[in-house]
């Protein structure tokens, strides 16, 4: 049941940040609404996390001008790191979360730098990581608990059914 609904809602989200979310800036940076979406399932659901990656990264990749196949590496890195992470700290607390989003922004856009240096594309590495980055990053922090919050509640409808026996009812 939970891919009926991944697939057109990342592809949803994929529009908007693309077509909307982009055209909204603060101080040079953007939401990655996509991002904050896969790094949150992937703490809820690490397996499922590096599918959502790979398909919000190359829905991304379909509405963007970059390298093909870029965001969708990128994501899934991402989402690697957040699963492995998930649960071994402090499971998730909202600073863990929180603390996520800004490892994962800044590990989404170095390597996305990375990428777009081995295409041959001229970079300001610094500019870039002081005016792109870091408003993107106090951005992405500050409305990851909202979106964790919204994937908690798609996590327990979609969720497996715990079965009942006679005995605990």
């Amino acid at each position: 049941m939970i891919w009926a609904i991944a697939v057109p809602l990342l592809a949803l989200l994929a529009v908007l940040q693309s077509a909307v979310l982009r055209q909204i800036e603060f101080a040079g940076g953007n939401l990655d609404l996509l991002l904050l979406v896969v790094l949150c399932w992937s703490m809820l659901r690490p397996k499922e996390g590096l599918v959502w990656a790979a398909v919000s990264g190359l829905f991304a990749d379909l509405l963007s001008g970059g390298p093909f196949g870029a965001t969708a590496i990128v994501y899934l890195v991402t989402s690697l790191a957040a699963g492995q992470i998930q649960g071994r700290l402090w499971g998730r607390h909202p600073l863990i979360i929180m603390g996520l989003a800004l490892l994962g922004t800044g590990t989404t856009h170095l390597l996305g730098l990375a990428i777009l240096g081995l295409t041959g594309r001229p970079l300001d590495v610094g500019y870039t990581l002081a005016y792109v980055t870091l408003p993107t990053a106090f951005i992405n922090v500050a409305l990851v608990l909202p979106v964790f919050s919204a994937l908690r509640a798609l996590d327990r409808a979609t969720g497996p059914r715990e079965l009942r026996t006679e005995v605990e009812d």
